[in-house]
């Protein structure tokens, strides 16, 4: 067997210690454990082991099985297997079925991927229904080596080689200190049979190519070498959880989650002043609160976050897995998913693109805003009563046939005190007018299509009102 040999001349008396100490940092009384059991050498241990500690301890077992469908009789064969131990031990028992096969490209992972998502989707289901506390895994000491070693080829950091956590949420791993071979002995001890998976023999999984071929080869070099990579994984734990309080606390002062946004951003100021590391850390705790979970989210990802700070470039984005978009703007980068309504944003814009005529004078709406039009006489003190949202124009100038639109590329206007045009783009700049906001915002505009008054902001130069001016066109708006 190529998993980890014992670590010393086996005992099961210390085995059994080792085991009860496991569960009693997991379990209390009164806790109802449903126990993932697959039929394998390490899962019917952990049913087996469960069981003979379960009336000293005080907890109830449930059983749980999942078909994954993907090898034909060899797994209807193992679902009959454990629904017969299940039986031997007079437990309850919950079963359910899932073409895996199918289900992964709609899930868009591999199949190992999907597999994992659905079978933990069904004993979270499964929990539920039976008002239960915990789920129990047959993680054992080997998985963790082989955690270590996939998430090291990966170029994981400190949270990945610290491997898989004792505990997560509602799942407990009461074996991850123990090895095969122990299991191995304690189902031999006690002559209970156990199922083999087939496709654990095949290399086109990495994690059964480390399995079988690198974990050895490594040994060449130190015998070693599984007790070092536990070692390396629980210093990696400690470590990590001392970072990740310290990265925590300074999240909680840094983060900022404006109201009228979905998603959370940092002041580009106060990130840069932060060591690389923590960096890397506040990234990937964003990521994290904004896409659930950091699950296809890669170094790589990150360091093109921490790159986007340091440019600081207005309007400069990224998308990242899992329809996570990071923005730059004006002094803040901000981390958000992109929902239906901004992925069609661009469709939705161009038929808001068609003009639509003002009333002159009467009311007219548009996206939720209500321009209201008249025509007054001249008088000396309207520019100084002038509101964000009031223009007064000259109307022999802009005539009566006004219209509003939005934004569209190329947009230029001579604004108010200025004798040349400015893009209407460099405008918003200017104004700190955020990207996102900038295709809402009315642009009105007279019958030969010249801007007049960009709604909130700046009148044109050429049609204000001047000592000349006869009539005046008065534009009020109410509303965004």
């Amino acid at each position: 067997m190529s998993g980890i040999n014992p670590f010393s001349t086996y005992s099961m008396a210390e085995f059994i210690k080792k085991f009860k100490a496991s569960i009693k940092d997991l379990i209390v009384p009164g806790d109802r454990v449903l126990v993932a059991v697959s039929g394998g050498i390490d899962s019917l241990a952990l049913l087996y082991l469960l069981e003979q500690f379960s009336e000293e301890f005080g907890y109830e077992l449930f059983v749980a099985h999942l078909n994954h469908l993907a090898r034909g009789a060899e797994s209807d064969e193992e679902a009959r297997f454990v629904e017969q131990e299940a039986h031997n031990l007079s437990l309850p028992f919950y079963i359910d079925q899932i073409n895996v096969g199918k289900e992964k490209n709609d899930l868009k992972t591999s199949f190992q991927e999907s597999a994992r998502i659905l079978r933990y989707q069904f004993l979270e289901k499964t929990l539920l229904s039976i008002k239960g506390s915990k789920i129990a895994v047959g993680h054992t000491a080997d998985d963790q080596i082989e955690t270590v070693l996939i998430n090291f080829l990966r170029g994981a950091g400190l949270k990945g080689l610290s491997g898989m956590p004792k505990k997560r949420g509602c799942v407990i791993r009461p074996l991850l200190e123990c090895t095969r071979s122990e299991l191995e002995h304690f189902l031999k001890e006690r002559n209970l049979t156990y199922r083999t998976d087939s496709s654990n023999k095949e290399n086109k999984y990495l994690r059964n190519k480390i399995r079988h071929d690198l974990i050895p080869f490594l040994k060449t070099f130190n015998n070693d070498i599984s007790r070092n990579l536990m070692g390396l994984s629980e210093m990696a734990r400690e470590e990590d959880d001392w970072v990740s309080g310290k990265t925590r606390e300074l999240y909680a002062q840094l983060a900022e989650v404006p109201s009228e946004m979905q998603g959370l951003s940092f002041k580009i100021l106060d990130f840069q002043k932060q060591h690389l590391a923590m960096k890397r850390r506040l990234v990937r705790e964003a990521l994290c609160q904004v896409k659930g979970d950091l699950r296809s989210i890669s170094a790589f990802h990150v360091q093109q976050v921490i790159g986007l700070f340091e440019r600081a470039r207005v309007g400069s984005q990224l998308k990242l897995p899992g329809n996570v978009r990071v923005i730059c703007d004006y002094d803040l980068v901000k981390f958000s998913l992109a929902n239906e309504s901004e992925e069609n944003e661009s469709a939705s814009s161009e038929v808001e693109q068609k003009a639509i005529m003002l009333k002159v004078p009467g009311v007219t709406c548009l996206s939720g805003v209500q321009l209201h039009t008249g025509i007054i006489g001249p008088s000396a003190g309207l520019l100084e009563s002038v509101g964000e949202k009031q223009a007064y124009l000259d109307f022999e100038k802009t005539g009566d046939c006004i219209q509003a639109r939005f934004y569209q590329a190329g947009d230029h206007f001579v604004p108010l005190g200025m004798a040349g045009h400015k893009k209407l783009k460099s405008y918003f700049s200017d104004q700190k007018i955020p990207r996102n906001k900038r295709s809402s915002i009315p642009v009105l505009t007279n019958g030969t299509g010249d801007i007049i008054w960009i709604y909130g902001g700046q009148i044109s130069d050429r049609f204000r009102i001047t000592e000349a001016t006869k009539k005046v066109l008065f534009i009020e708006g109410k509303g965004l």
